[in-house]
């Protein structure tokens, strides 16, 4: 659950003292991290730092910052009983199994089931170790696939540490902080209440700025060679002969084969965009980031979305199509071969990537999205919304939302007459601008300035946290 305004407490120097772990895989981000981190122990709180590449970890422990090289703490762990440690970990941290811990981590690709369970296991133990020396108040993971990220939320959780997860928004504070899970709704659904008519005159401007200003909330992904990749590319290709050579997330070659892999895709893809034919009515859907740790971890029945868009197109009435486009941030990821499929059918159609998501939204009969942030900017135009994924401004009765698929030949015909509660929505969003925070995560923002909005929103949320817990119940058998 996200943690409301309401409950975020003023914070100054003289606040007790916490103590907070981040982890990270490579350099950027944890020099990101660490000017976070910075700024935490300038306003009276310990930071510290477990990374995956060895080369960040001197440099963070050269500018003062205490870290550790998880794979050097991997290393140096005595014999183990693999099958023994496997049984406690399950027993004690409530994972599904052990195979839930590591079972999205991208390097694990091909590597059989033995190699996968030993190698957790030694991410659990080090990190032990790096809990019992440490003892944090808050742990930052982010969010990722990595097994280390998993590891580290389930033994915050266990040791009673409050486990901060940011996410984005297109709110005015766009920082979402869930603390203890890294899913579910924005707010309690009592926070979702009557509007004062000041807050009722600040979610209309709100709204009415985001529509006249049109544009995307993230950039388009650009994928080109530039000066300042190639000089990424040697720095990376020196760090990993002759620094991280077991860093399994440090691969300078992938950095060729993917950007060449992407460029043919693009080419290819350019092929298969088209236009809306004229008078057509046409339902928006907005596909999903291909690898999303979303779809991955939370949502994974929501992964086939070729499937859902066949429902979807086959659950219409005559006289409707169905409108795709791509992630930004997916451009020239996507399968070529699914999306020509998806283009075969008489009542889909491709548009291009770079195409108004604002215009696709103001013609479209209806928005359709598996989790989606087109599903809260089509309320802003009061469009009705279909959800599948349970995204975080669902279940307040302004979407319709399916929980099952079974359902989605009976919604998606409904969602074409679904029309949201105008006051309803202006509330609901209006409780989500009170539970956001200042502040932007790492993957888009890295700034000096972000840095300092995060450690004060960082402690902020942990203080709420701590001193209201009765606020945040997640139980770690929730999560998902």
């Amino acid at each position: 659950m996200i943690i409301p305004v309401r409950e975020k407490r003023a914070v100054s120097l003289a606040c007790a003292q916490m103590r907070f772990l981040f982890t990270t895989i490579q350099y950027a981000e944890s020099d990101f991290y660490a000017r976070i981190g910075q700024e935490l122990e300038r306003r009276g709180h310990q930071a510290a730092h477990v990374t995956i590449s060895r080369q960040s970890a001197r440099r963070l422990e050269r500018r003062g910052v205490r870290a550790w090289c998880l794979p050097d703490l991997m290393a140096a762990l005595p014999a183990f009983d693999v099958a023994a440690e496997t049984r406690r970990i399950e027993e004690r941290y409530e994972p599904l199994s052990l195979r839930d811990i590591y079972r999205t981590d991208y390097a694990l690709k091909g590597v059989d089931e033995a190699t996968r369970v030993e190698r957790t296991v030694r991410h659990v133990l080090a990190l032990e170790r790096v809990f019992d020396e440490l003892r944090p108040d808050v742990v930052v993971p982010e969010v990722g696939r990595e097994t280390m990220r998993e590891a580290a939320y389930l033994i915050g959780r266990e040791r009673g540490a409050t486990v901060l997860f940011m996410l984005n928004s297109p709110f005015p504070k766009p920082l979402r902080l869930y603390a203890n899970r890294y899913h579910g709704p924005m707010v309690p659904p009592e926070d979702v209440r009557p509007l004062a008519g000041e807050e009722r005159a600040e979610v209309e401007e709100f709204i009415a700025g985001f529509i006249a200003r049109s544009q995307p909330i993230l950039a388009h992904r650009r994928s080109r060679v530039t000066p300042r990749r190639l000089a990424e590319f040697a720095r990376h290709t020196a760090v990993r002969a002759f620094v991280d050579r077991d860093n399994e997330y440090l691969w300078p070659t992938r950095f060729v084969t993917t950007y060449a892999r992407q460029q043919t895709r693009r080419a290819l893809l350019s092929r298969l965009y088209g236009s809306i034919p004229e008078g057509r009515r046409f339902v928006y859907f907005p596909l999903h980031v291909v690898d999303d740790f979303k779809i991955e971890r939370v949502i994974p029945h929501c992964a086939d979305q070729e499937f859902l868009i066949r429902e979807v197109a086959d659950s219409l009435p005559q006289g409707y199509d169905v409108v795709l486009k791509e992630h930004p941030r997916s451009i020239g990821r996507n399968s070529v071969r699914m999306l020509k499929r998806l283009t075969e059918i008489p009542n889909v159609h491709l548009v291009s990537p770079y195409t108004s998501s604002h215009a696709l939204i103001q013609r479209a009969s209806a928005v359709t999205v598996i989790s989606s942030t087109v599903g809260i900017e089509a309320l802003f135009y009061g469009k009705p919304v279909l959800t599948m994924g349970q995204p975080y401004y669902g279940g307040y009765g302004v979407t319709l939302d399916v929980d099952s698929f079974r359902e989605l030949r009976q919604a998606v015909p409904r969602v074409l007459g679904f029309r949201p509660e105008r006051e309803r929505v202006l509330q609901m969003l209006h409780a989500g601008m009170r539970s956001t925070y200042d502040g932007a995560p790492a993957w888009i923002d890295t700034s000096q300035p972000n840095a300092e909005r995060l450690a004060a929103s960082l402690e902020a949320a942990a203080r709420a946290e701590r001193e209201a817990p009765a606020a945040m119940p997640a139980p770690v058998a929730d999560r998902e």
